[in-house]
C-alpha cells in the first residue's frame, strides 16, 4: 500500500520542487493541500485543496504530511499531525526559536512516528566526503570548520511575495540572514564535529536601506579542540555565495569547490575528485526508509 501522504502549507519557497518528489516517486500517493494564500489555486500534484491546514487533517486519511509554512506556523501544524499519528517531514530550519523545537521533540516522542528536517544540503556529497575522510583520518586531527553560504536578499533575487513576506519577519522566521543561511553551517558542523559547548554570534543590517533584522551574520561554535565560523548572508553578489565549505585538519585539509572536493596535504600535494556518495537517493527516499523502518533519519535530517 502506498503512503498518503499531503502538502501543509505553500509559502515556503522550497515547497514546489520538494512536494514533486514526492509525486514522482511511486511508494507514496499525493492526496491533498492545504493553504491559506493564493497560491493554492495553482498548485498541483495533490488533487483535494483546502484553505485550511486543520480541515485537511480532519477529512484526509493521512500517513504523513510534508509541513512547508512559515517556521512558526510549521512547528503548530507538524506537532497536531504527530499528536494525530503521523508521520512529518518539515523544511528547514524546524523553528524559528528553541522553544518551539522542543515542542516538537516532544510530540515526536509522544508520538512514535518520524519527525525529519529536510535541509537542501543533505544532499550534498560533499557533505558525506568530509565526513568520511575526516573519520578515516586523511586530514589528521580536523579543528576548523568554515562555511559561508546566501545571496544578495530575497527581495533581490525574486522570491514570491508569500516568501518574502515572512522570511522578514523576525517573529516568524527566526531572524534574518541568520536564520536563513546561518542554520546551514551550524547544522553541518554539528554533523561533522557534535553539539558545541559555546556559541558566539554578531549580525546587522550592514547593506539594505529597509528594515531587516539582520542581512549578514557570522556564527562561532567552540568545541573542546575545534571550532566552526560559519557565515549567513543577503549581502553578498558574486562568487563568494557558497557553501564552499573547508575543513581544516593538523595533516590535510579539504575543500568543497562546485561538485568537487579537493584535498591538500604537505607542500603542492593537492587531489580534487567528484564525490557522489549519497545516504540515500533523494529526500523521497530517505523519509521513506525512515518511515518504513523507524530508524532516525540520515545525515543531518535528524
Amino acid at each position: 500500500m502506498p503512503i498518503r501522504i499531503g502538502v501543509a502549507g505553500l509559502t515556503h519557497g522550497h515547497v514546489g520542487g520538494l512536494a514533486n518528489s514526492f509525486v514522482k516517486h511511486d511508494a507514496f500517493e499525493t492526496v491533498a493541500v492545504a493553504d491559506k494564500t493564493g497560491l493554492l489555486e495553482t498548485f498541483e500534484g495533490y488533487p483535494t485543496k483546502y484553505k485550511d491546514w486543520k480541515e485537511m487533517l480532519e477529512k484526509e486519511s493521512l500517513d504523513a504530511l510534508l509541513v512547508t509554512s512559515d517556521n512558526v506556523e510549521s512547528v503548530e501544524i507538524a506537532e497536531a499531525a504527530l499528536l494525530k499519528g503521523l508521520h512529518c517531514l518539515i523544511e528547514k530550519p524546524m523553528a524559528a526559536n528553541a522553544k518551539d523545537a522542543d515542542r516538537l521533540l516532544a510530540a515526536q516522542k509522544k508520538s512514535g512516528k518520524t519527525l525529519f528536517i529536510n535541509w537542501p544540503l543533505a544532499w550534498s556529497p560533499w557533505l558525506y566526503d568530509f565526513k568520511a575522510r575526516m573519520e578515516a583520518g586523511e586530514i589528521g586531527h580536523p579543528f576548523h570548520f568554515r562555511m559561508r553560504l546566501g545571496h544578495h536578499g530575497p527581495k533581490e533575487i525574486g522570491c514570491g511575495p508569500e516568501f518574502v513576506s515572512w522570511l522578514y519577519d523576525e517573529r516568524l522566521n527566526g531572524g534574518g540572514a541568520i536564520a536563513d543561511f546561518g542554520s546551514y553551517g551550524c547544522v553541518a558542523a554539528r554533523f561533522l564535529f557534535g553539539m558545541p559547548e559555546t556559541v558566539y554570534a554578531v549580525r546587522g543590517n550592514l547593506t539594505k536601506d529597509y528594515d531587516v533584522c539582520d542581512d549578514h551574520a557570522i556564527i562561532v561554535l567552540k568545541y573542546p579542540k575545534a571550532d566552526a565560523v560559519l557565515e549567513g548572508t543577503w549581502a553578498t553578489y558574486g562568487f563568494d555565495s557558497g557553501p564552499n565549505a573547508v575543513l581544516h585538519g593538523s595533516k590535510g585539509t579539504l575543500a568543497a569547490i562546485g561538485r568537487e572536493v579537493e584535498h591538500s596535504a604537505a607542500g603542492s600535494d593537492r587531489t580534487r575528485t567528484e564525490p557522489t556518495a549519497l545516504p540515500a537517493a533523494g529526500v523521497a527516499d530517505a523519509f521513506l526508509k525512515a518511515v518504513q523502518t523507524g530508524a532516525t533519519p540520515v545525515g543531518i535530517t535528524d
